[in-house]
This record gives structure tokens, sequence and C-alpha cells, in this order.
């Protein structure tokens, strides 16, 4: 017996010279667009003038939100809303990369109501609607441009939480492998870690579907293949080509399957330490892997059998055994290989860590082939230092 439910709203304009079209796609839905983005990149790229030059040919008057941090935070959330209100915009754009994104999908939330975007963050979703959202995506990493969840943090308790409702898809969602080739190999090699992270996530879960395990699968071999050639060379864009697909294919996976225990543990790293996603889940993937592959064999021998075709002649069990290994290497390839402690992680925060992935994190803790307990949690924590 087989249940499930999909829903994907999204218009994806997918291809290299894609972005050209963002003045007519903001055109479609809005004359007065708030445009969200962060805080320096795009602007010293010369991609900000260029939005800016489009949507001007458009029609569309800009109004600029130029301050989305690595982590957004609520408050910057709620001044984002303001601005939008009090400008009467009507679309939203957000250029940039995941947490710009997520950014965008709550100020257009909370552009249509009153309060807090901590008032809605929670794995619940929220009634409501929201402006409509066009994504332009300059990163290749949380596939944010292909959900509805956006991740907020909360400065005043460091809960990094997450936002969940169908108000969130993005209308349209813009993804051109060109502008990849900006990023620094550190950048590269976190956000597509990101991406990884989400497909096995999706693929091993408790909440798996037919769908996000076709996504999942054909996402991870393409990032395996084709992830330490964007690394190492950041113009290759027939390699951009197939990362880019497969990072939006792993937002998809999670939007119908949601992550695991890896960004359970990680978001109170973030919350706590605004240390950058990536680098937070590598730290981490290795020990919880060798924690949770036993209790889905067949879940982790296909990720291994999608990562190389090497594993064909091993046992299922055997396969599933050396995913782990796979990981470590694909880590090592990629200069990923954190501590915790490299990250900056002081041992004494770490009961705290521990109470808060039980707290907020609930939801991705029960997605997880083993569900942690709290005490669990914290000897993984120390077991990662």
């Amino acid at each position: 017996m087989m249940n499930f439910s999909y829903l994907q709203p999204v218009k994806l304009c997918f291809g290299r010279g894609e972005s050209k079209r963002v003045g007519q796609e903001v055109a479609q839905l809005g004359r007065k667009v708030l445009l969200v983005t962060g805080t320096t990149s795009c602007r010293k790229t010369g991609l900000l003038d260029r939005v800016t030059d489009a949507l001007a040919a458009s029609g569309v008057t800009c109004f600029l939100f130029e301050r989305i941090e690595s982590n957004p935070l609520s408050t910057t959330v709620d001044d984002g809303a303001r601005l939008a209100r009090m400008h009467q915009c009507d679309v939203v754009l957000g250029v940039g990369g995941g947490s710009v994104m997520d950014a965008a999908k709550a100020i257009a939330f909370m552009a249509k109501h009153t309060g807090s975007v901590v008032d809605y963050l929670s794995a619940s979703a929220p009634a409501g609607e929201a402006l409509p959202l066009v994504l332009m995506t300059t990163t290749a990493g949380t596939g944010s441009e292909g959900n509805c969840v956006a991740v907020v943090t909360n400065p005043a308790t460091h809960d990094k939480l997450v936002f969940v409702s169908p108000a969130l898809f993005a209308r349209t969602a813009i993804i051109d492998p060109t502008l990849m080739v900006t990023q620094t190999p550190a950048m590269v090699a976190s956000t597509g870690f990101d991406a990884m992270s989400h497909n096995i996530e999706a693929l091993v879960g408790r909440y798996v579907q037919p769908m996000s395990a076709i996504m999942s699968r054909e996402a991870i071999g393409l990032l395996a293949r084709y992830l330490p050639r964007v690394w190492r060379d950041a113009g290759d864009l027939d390699a951009w080509d197939q990362v880019c697909w497969a990072n939006t294919l792993g937002g998809m996976a999670i939007g119908l399957s949601a992550c695991g225990l890896p960004h359970a543990m990680e978001h109170p790293l973030s919350g706590l330490y605004n240390i950058t996603h990536g680098q937070g889940l590598a730290a981490l993937y290795p020990a919880l892997m060798e924690f949770s592959w036993r209790d889905n064999v067949a879940g982790f021998a296909a990720v291994a059998r999608a990562m190389s075709d090497d594993v064909a002649a091993l046992s299922e069990e055997a396969q599933a055994r050396h995913s782990v290994v796979l990981i470590r290497q694909l880590l090592g390839t990629l200069a990923l290989n954190f501590t915790l402690r490299d990250l900056g992680v002081d041992e004494k925060d770490i009961p705290w860590m521990a109470d808060n992935c039980v707290q907020t994190m609930g939801f991705s803790l029960q997605q997880n082939p083993r569900i942690a307990t709290r005490d669990e949690v914290e000897a993984l924590y120390r077991a990662c230092l």
C-alpha cells in the first residue's frame, strides 16, 4: 500500500541565460517589487545592477532591501516586511543564495500579515497568503527555490526554526548556472554539501516518498560526479548545469520528505554560533551516518550505489556501510573535513545544543531512520568535537 501527496506549483526557468528573464517574470506578477538580497555579493559581481536594469526595462518600480545575513534573522524579516507594506509592493523578488531566498519567502508572507515572523516559526503550516514571489538563486545549496520551506533564526533565543507553508512557494524560480561562476571554492563546497545532505536525508528518511526517492537518487549521483569538478573549476558550466539541477531536485525532495538528524543537529550550531551551514553539516555527517545506517540498510545502500559504480559487487549491507566511507572521501575532496572544535564550538554549549535540537527540531528527529534521544544527541555532538 502506498499513499503520498505531491504539490509543486513553481514555474522553473532553468538554464544558461535564464536570468535575463527576470524583468518580464516579475512584471507578470506586479509593478512594485521589493528586491531582497544580501549585503555585498550581488552588488560586487554586478548582478544587482543587471537585475535592476531589467526590472526598469520591464516597467517595474524597484525598492531595494539589501540586508540579508548568512543565517537570516527574524528581526531582518520583520523589517523587510514593513518596507514592503510601506511602499505597497505587490511582488517580492529574492536574488541570492539560500538565506536570501528563505528571507524573501518569509518577507512575502509577513507583508500580508501582522505581528512578527516569530509567531509563525514552527514545523506546522500556518494559514494565510503571501505576496507573489520570484526567486533567482546564485548558489547551488539549499534548493529553496523549489519548495515551501524557509529557515529563520530568532536572535533573542538563538532558535533556528523551520517555517513551512504552501504560501511560501515561489510563483517563478530562475536557475541560471552562469550565475554560479563567481563563487569561491569554500562556498562551492559548503553549499554543494548542503545539497548532497538534503538528498541523502530525503532518500534514507522515514518520510521518503516515491517522487522524492526518484529525485534524490538522481541528484546524489550528479553531485558525486560533478560537485568536485565545480569545486576545482568554478567556470565549468557543463558541470554547473548538473550541480544546479541536483540542487533544485534536493530542494524539491526535502519539500516532500523533510530533512533528518543532521539538519536537526546542525540548526542549533548555526543558530548559536552563526557558522556556515554546510560546514556545520560536514562536521556532523560521518558520525551521524554511522549512527543511522543500520536502521535503513536499503536506503544507505542506495546512496552508495548512486555515488559510485564500484560498490555494485558488494552486499547490500556492505554498500550501506560503504556510504559512510564515500561521504568521508567527498568531504576530503572538498576540504570540508572539519570537526566542531575547528568551527569554534565550545564543549560547554553542547548541553544547550542538545536541548535546543530536541525542543525545536523534533520533526526532523522523527524523520531520521534511527530516532535519537536527547542523551544520544548530546553524545553525538561530543563525538564530533
